[in-house]
Formats: structure tokens, C-alpha cells, sequence
């Protein structure tokens, strides 16, 4: 099969077999999160190596701002292309092109109108998110860089999400990947090489996702493409309808900021720099982890809102108890692997400090004990905005990420002293799993098509 074929073959949402389309949406997305990941984790290791750590502090601070860059492209990304999906399962190709349109040029506009707002309050901004002193300059220069590319990366986003929507999953893979694998070539080049410090590793991500973003606008060119941009009426009620129900999907973003925050703030109070250290070891082991739920989880979610449309619920039952299983038997060897291994994982990042390994192996074997859970958490959280269910999304998301983790970081310490805090996020998985599963049996119950 010639690459070209292999990238723009179209699969039937509607009538393929549910594993065929099950494996061929999955592993894509699965590969393209992945791939995402590893980048951000190579490019702290090629800034904490030439800059050092006044580099990963610029970085770290400057955070928020790309969080919230990526918050804006999924809320629109999956808000738009879920109602784009349904559509084209009712069978209404031309009003799903403009939806798709309208859903493209409001995210454009938003990020233009934020890039601005960045640009002329950048020190501000800087020194809101925590930046002090010598940080202030690379911060700004961080935010500046970012600011003007933001427009890129988020539609770069939508354009990849858009290319599953109408059953090209291997072609938005390849634009993940060819944005992430040339971030990682720059980022060599400009940081290690030329010595362009922070500014440099801002530089290669802009150039990178530009690249990403021109890629992913030629998969529409095609002539078999069903969607493709086109010029459209503003509807102010449908542009709502992207932000809200994708509005799931940004939380859970902001709710990671938010929750980091706050294991920083205890794990600080308790064991000092070691307790954060071993913390964000463990969140980069577990971004991977996350990265492959994500990537099944977003790799379904055209299957159900196209059979959603096309009132096809017993396909919609099938990928979801698919979906289920694999997340289930993934969770085990996750939590297996880091329980039994996960000390060979933990050394890839320490280099010598005994005590800190220490402190982060049994923190790892503690902490992963919820990714038993959170894999299907997060796919109860996609289906119901792949049902064009906002309000029931929000609310897992919104119980997970913050309201459990709240408490649980609060109490579990009480009773359990240190352990406590590592086992806050199992608690929070728990728990919104007992709401999930209830929420779920009771969508499955309500679905009256056949």
C-alpha cells in the first residue's frame, strides 16, 4: 500500500466492523499522544541540561499560559468536531461543513484576540504566574514566543481532531507526530547546540506546530474529504455549543494546573524540594500512562457521536464496552509495571541521590495504584461529550480533577500521614468512578436506539 493511500484512507463510521474501527482509531491516537508526551519530556531534559534550572523554572512558570493555549484548542476541538460528527451521521454533509467552518474560525479569532491581550501585558502576565527577578526576562521571553504561534498550535489542534472526524485517524497521527518529532530535532538544535536557552525551546515549538498545522490543513485539500472550509453565517448559539461541550475537556486541563498546585503546596510543607521532586518524576511517568487513556479515549470519540447521529446505539454500546475492557486490562499493567519495575523508571531521571530514589519508588508504588481507575474515568468523561452531554462531562471532570482531590489531599494526611498524599489521587479515582458508573448505567438505560 503507497504512504499516500495508507494516510487518506476513509473508514465507515457508520457500518465498519466496531473492532476494525476500534483498533484503527485507537493506536493512531494513542501513537500521536504518546509521541506528544515523550516531546515534553525530552525537552525538559534538553533545558534542565543546557540552561539548567533557571530554564526549567522559566519553563514551569510559563506553564499555565500553554495549558490554557491547550484548554482553548480541546475545549473547541472537541466541542466542534462532536457536533461536526453528529451531523455527518444524520447525513447533513453541507451543515456539518459549516459547523466545522464556524467552529475553525471562532478558534482562530479567540486565540488572535488572546495572543494580543499576551503581547501587550506580557511582564505582567509574567509576574502574575509567579515569575520574580531574574526569571521575569525568559519568562516574558517564553510567553512572547508562545503568544505568536498560539494561534498555530491551537488550529493545529482542531485541524488534527477534524481529520478522525472524518475517518482519516492515521493522517492525524502523522500530523501529532511530524509536529512533535521535528520540536524534538529543533529543541536539540537550538537549545543544546546554538545555546538559545528558553527562548530557543519556544522557538522550535512554534516553528514545529506550524509545520503540524500546514500538514494537517493539506488532508482537507483532498478531493474525497468530506469536510473542508468553507465560507459561513455566524451563529452565536452554535459557537456557544463548542465551548460548552467541550468545556469538559479544558476543565480536566485546568484541573491538572489546579491539582498540581496543590500537591506542590503540601508535598513542599511536608518533605521540602525532595517531596516535589519525587512528585514530578512520578507526573512524568504518569503523563505517559495518561497519554495512551487520552489517546483511546479521543481516538472512539468520532465512532460514537457519528453512530449518535446516525441513532446506531448498539454500535455505540459495543466500542464503549470495548473500550471499557481495554482500559481495564491496561490499568493492571500499568499499575503492575510501576509497582514491580517502576524503580528502573524512577533512575532514568535521578542520577545518584539514593534518597530521593527512595522516596519516589515507594511514592510510585503507592500513587500507582490509580491508574486501575482513571482510565475509565476518563473515557465516562469523553463519551458523554462525544454524546453532546456537556453538563454530565463537566461533572466528572470537575468531581476528579478538583472536588476529590481536594479533599482527599485535606484528609487522607490525617489518617495516613505521607502515604496520605500519595494515595489522594486513587481516592479521587475512586470515587468519581462510583459516580461514573452510575452516570453510565444510566445513559446505557436511557439509549433507545437500535
Amino acid at each position: 500500500m503507497k504512504g499516500s493511500d495508507y494516510l487518506s484512507r476513509i473508514l465507515d463510521l457508520g457500518k465498519d466492523n466496531i473492532w476494525k474501527l476500534f483498533l484503527k482509531y485507537s493506536i493512531p491516537s494513542v501513537i500521536g499522544t504518546l509521541i506528544f508526551s515523550i516531546y515534553i519530556v525530552i525537552d525538559g531534559i534538553f533545558v534542565g541540561r543546557a540552561v539548567g534550572s533557571s530554564g526549567l523554572a522559566a519553563i514551569n512558570i510559563a506553564m499555565p499560559f500553554f495549558s490554557t493555549a491547550l484548554a482553548i484548542s480541546l475545549m473547541v476541538s472537541v466541542g466542534g468536531n462532536t457536533i461536526t460528527s453528529i451531523e455527518l451521521g444524520e447525513g447533513d454533509k453541507e451543515k456539518a461543513r459549516q459547523t466545522f467552518s464556524l467552529a475553525f474560525y471562532s478558534l482562530l479569532v479567540v486565540s488572535i484576540m488572546a495572543s494580543i491581550i499576551t503581547l501587550l501585558f506580557t511582564e505582567n502576565i509574567a509576574m502574575f504566574l509567579g515569575a520574580k527577578g531574574d526569571l521575569i526576562k525568559p519568562v516574558g521571553e517564553y510567553l512572547v514566543v508562545l503568544a505568536i504561534f498560539m494561534p498555530i498550535f491551537t488550529c493545529s489542534g482542531y485541524l488534527a481532531t477534524g481529520l478522525r472526524t472524518i475517518g482519516k485517524p492515521n493522517y492525524s497521527m502523522m500530523c501529532n507526530i511530524v509536529g512533535s518529532v521535528l520540536n524534538i530535532i529543533l529543541d536539540y538544535i537550538m537549545v543544546v547546540k546554538l545555546g538559545m536557552g528558553v527562548f530557543g525551546a519556544a522557538l522550535a515549538s512554534g516553528i514545529a506546530f506550524t509545520f503540524a498545522f500546514i500538514f494537517g490543513l493539506l488532508g482537507y485539500f483532498n478531493k474525497d474529504s468530506v469536510l473542508k472550509l468553507v465560507k459561513c453565517n455566524i451563529d452565536y448559539k452554535k459557537i456557544f455549543r463548542f465551548f460548552y461541550n467541550g468545556s469538559s475537556e479544558a476543565l480536566s486541563e485546568f484541573a491538572f494546573a489546579f491539582s498540581t498546585y496543590l500537591f506542590n503546596i503540601v508535598l513542599m510543607g511536608r518533605l521540602g524540594e525532595m517531596g516535589v521532586s519525587a512528585f514530578s518524576i512520578i507526573q512524568y511517568i504518569a503523563s505517559l500512562i495518561v497519554a495512551v487513556y487520552l489517546g483511546i479515549s479521543t481516538g472512539i470519540s468520532p465512532i460514537i457521536s457519528y453512530n449518535y447521529g446516525a441513532k446506531e446505539g448498539n454500535r455505540i454500546r459495543e466500542v464503549t464496552k470495548i473500550s471499557l475492557l481495554v482500559m481495564s486490562f491496561l490499568g493492571i499493567v500499568c499499575t503492575a509495571t510501576l509497582f514491580f519495575a517502576g524503580e528502573n523508571l524512577i533512575k532514568l531521571f535521578i542520577d545518584g541521590d539514593a534518597k530521593l530514589i527512595e522516596i519516589t519508588v515507594w511514592a510510585c508504588k503507592i500513587y500507582s495504584t490509580c491508574f486501575l481507575i482513571s482510565g475509565i474515568n476518563i473515557l465516562s468523561s469523553t463519551y458523554f461529550t462525544a454524546l453532546e452531554d456537556a453538563r454530565t462531562s463537566i461533572i466528572i471532570s470537575l468531581l476528579r480533577g478538583i472536588v476529590f482531590i481536594t479533599i482527599g489531599i485535606i484528609v487522607l494526611p490525617i489518617f495516613f500521614d505521607i502515604n496520605g498524599i500519595w494515595l489522594t489521587v486513587t481516592f479521587a479515582e475512586l470515587l468519581t468512578l462510583l459516580v461514573s458508573y452510575k452516570l453510565m448505567k444510566k445513559s446505557y438505560c436511557s439509549m433507545k436506539y437500535k
